[in-house]
C-alpha cells in the first residue's frame, strides 16, 4: 500500500489524468503479479528479464520515482526466488533500474518542456496572464455556449489611465513594473470561474459568467484594488495608477462577439471621457434595444 501511495503522490495527477495513470499503475502491479506467479509458483525462472517491462513502464509514466519503486518491487520479487546465479541477475536488474532512471529523467524533462511551451503559447510573457489569442478563443467558445444552451456572459475591458504619460515620466521599465502590478492585482481579485487576459498594450480583458450587474460589481472592486497599489520607484518612493473599465453583456448588449468587443470598447472610452478611474455599463434602454 505504501508503494501504491508513493506512485500516486509522485505523479502529481488529478482529474482525468489520475484515472489514466491509475490504470497504468494497476497494469504494472498485475505484470509483477504474473511474473511472480510464473517465477515462484511455476518455476519459470528464465522469465526474469521481463522485469524490464514494469520498470520502464513505471519510468515512462511516473518518472524517476516510478523507476525506483518498480525496481524495488523487482528486488523484493527476486529476493523470494532462488537462482543459480543471483548475483548476475541482480546486477542485470540494477542495470534495468539505472536505465529506468535515465528514461524517467528524460521523460520528466520532456513533459516540463512541453508544459512550458504550451504555457508560453497561451500566456503573455510580461504579465503571466492569458494572451490575446487565447482570450479570443475563449470568447468564441463562450458566445457559442450561450447561443446553444442559453445564459449570459459578461466582458470587462480595463485600460490603465494616462499610461503613456507614466512611461514618459518614469521610463518603460517602470511601465512594465506597473503592468505587472496591475495584472497581479486583477488576477488576485478575479474569481476561479473568470478568465482574464492582457488584450494588448495597457489594456486587459475579462470574461465572467452572469450579467452586467455582476460584471460591474467585480470591475469596480478591481478598480478600487488597483487604485490602492503602490508601485516602487526606487529610493523609498512609490507611485500609483488607476484604471478605467467598460462592461457589456452578451446577448443583452450585443448580438455577436464582434459587437460585444466593440460595445465594451465604447464603454471603456466613456469612462475615459467622464474623468477616468471609473466603470461604465450600457444604459438600460440601450441594453433593451440590443435584445
Amino acid at each position: 500500500m505504501a508503494a501504491v501511495g508513493a506512485f500516486i503522490s509522485s505523479a502529481g495527477i488529478d482529474g482525468g489524468r489520475a484515472s489514466r495513470k491509475l490504470k497504468v499503475l494497476l497494469a504494472v502491479s498485475v505484470s509483477f503479479f504474473l511474473l511472480w506467479l510464473s517465477i515462484k509458483v511455476f518455476a519459470q525462472s528464465d522469465l526474469w528479464p521481463l522485469l524490464i517491462v514494469p520498470i520502464f513502464t513505471g519510468a515512462w509514466f511516473f518518472y524517476e520515482i516510478g523507476a525506483l519503486i518498480a525496481a524495488g518491487m523487482a528486488a523484493l520479487l527476486l529476493a523470494q526466488t532462488s537462482f543459480e546465479k543471483p548475483g548476475t541477475i541482480m546486477l542485470a536488474v540494477s542495470t534495468f533500474a539505472v536505465l529506468g532512471l535515465m528514461l524517467g529523467w528524460g521523460q520528466r524533462r520532456q513533459k516540463q518542456a512541453h508544459r512550458r511551451m504550451l504555457r508560453s503559447s497561451l500566456t503573455d510573457a510580461l504579465t503571466g496572464l492569458f494572451n490575446y489569442g487565447y482570450f479570443m478563443d475563449c470568447l468564441g467558445r463562450e458566445v457559442s455556449r450561450v447561443d446553444r444552451y442559453g445564459g449570459k456572459v459578461t466582458m470587462v475591458m480595463f485600460d490603465i489611465d494616462h499610461f503613456k504619460l507614466f512611461n514618459d515620466r518614469f521610463g518603460h521599465e517602470k511601465g512594465n513594473d506597473a503592468l505587472r502590478a496591475v495584472a497581479s492585482t486583477l488576477r488576485h481579485e478575479k474569481r476561479d470561474s473568470d478568465i482574464i487576459a492582457r488584450y494588448g498594450g495597457e489594456e486587459f480583458v475579462m470574461l465572467l459568467p452572469g450579467d452586467e450587474a455582476a460584471g460591474e460589481e467585480l470591475a469596480d472592486r478591481m478598480r478600487e484594488a488597483v487604485a490602492g497599489l503602490e508601485i516602487p520607484m526606487g529610493r523609498g518612493s512609490s507611485t500609483g495608477v488607476t484604471v478605467s473599465a467598460g462592461v457589456a453583456c452578451y446577448p443583452i448588449a450585443a448580438g455577436s462577439k464582434e459587437e460585444l468587443l466593440d460595445r465594451v470598447d465604447q464603454l471603456l472610452y466613456t469612462s475615459k471621457r467622464k474623468g477616468r478611474n471609473q466603470v461604465s455599463v450600457a444604459p438600460a434602454k440601450q441594453r433593451l434595444a440590443a435584445m
